[in-house]
């Protein structure tokens, strides 16, 4: 499914040339924007840094539903989020939104809104569905292109949930190697007089739980066994 950013008469270039950079860093190249071209003033351009192209495709509408006129899907994004007394503003998160994104087919719109009082109750009615990001309720209001970045982010991260895209080139520990670093830690706990025997069971059912927790690479569990044994290979 392709993604679209869609801003609502955003108020300053800075945070316009920030979202182009974020849409960059996750694989969002459409930018439309319900305003003028004056809002790409030289922030714009100087916050974008290699996303400049984003801005100088970017695409004006008068209004939102035109911008929006041939979207398949629409998400209003808001702050502002309320219960029974107006379900327009009972939101989902990024995170299902994200969950529901490999389901959809066609075109996927964000629709972001000022940056002073965001999506007005039109916008959201013109929309399929809303989306907040949970914040703490001490300062709930995210700045405009954090909370394009945080979606776009778990978009993006859900896509390749079962394959990071990037190669760390890390072999994972084999059942050998764990049960080799299990046993020599296991000895030398045994060896150490400064753990009591009644703690030296418990010790070692913390150590293999947090080995079984922490997935860790052939690298790691055969560094942990070099400590663990009488000599280390020089």
């Amino acid at each position: 499914m392709k993604t679209v950013v869609i801003l609502v008469n955003p108020k300053y270039g800075g945070n316009l040339g920030a979202i182009a950079r974020n849409m960059m860093n996750f694989d969002v190249e459409e930018l439309r924007i319900v305003g003028t071209p004056e809002i790409l003033d030289d922030e714009a351009y100087i916050r974008a840094v290699h996303a400049k192209n984003i801005l100088n495709n970017a695409k004006f509408y008068s209004k939102l539903e035109d911008a929006i006129s041939d979207i398949d899907f629409t998400v209003a994004t808001t702050g502002a989020v309320c219960g029974d007394r107006n379900v327009n503003r009972v939101p989902i998160t990024p995170r299902e939104l994200a969950k529901k994104h490999s389901s959809i087919s066609g075109t996927l719109g964000i629709v972001f809104g000022r940056e002073d009082d965001g999506l007005k109750n039109e916008d959201v009615e013109l929309c399929d569905i809303l989306v907040s990001v949970p914040t703490s309720n001490k300062y709930p209001i995210l700045n405009l292109s954090h909370a394009v970045s945080v979606i776009l982010y778990e978009i993006y991260f859900e896509s390749f949930s079962k394959d990071i895209p990037y190669d760390l080139n890390m072999k994972n520990a084999s059942v050998d190697e764990k049960n080799a670093l299990l046993r020599f830690f296991n000895e030398f706990v045994d060896r150490s007089k400064d753990v009591p025997d009644y703690r030296k069971d418990i010790c070692k059912t913390i150590f293999k739980r947090i080995v079984g927790r922490a997935f860790i690479s052939g690298k790691e569990a055969n560094s942990l066994i070099c400590v663990f044994k009488d000599k280390c290979p020089k």
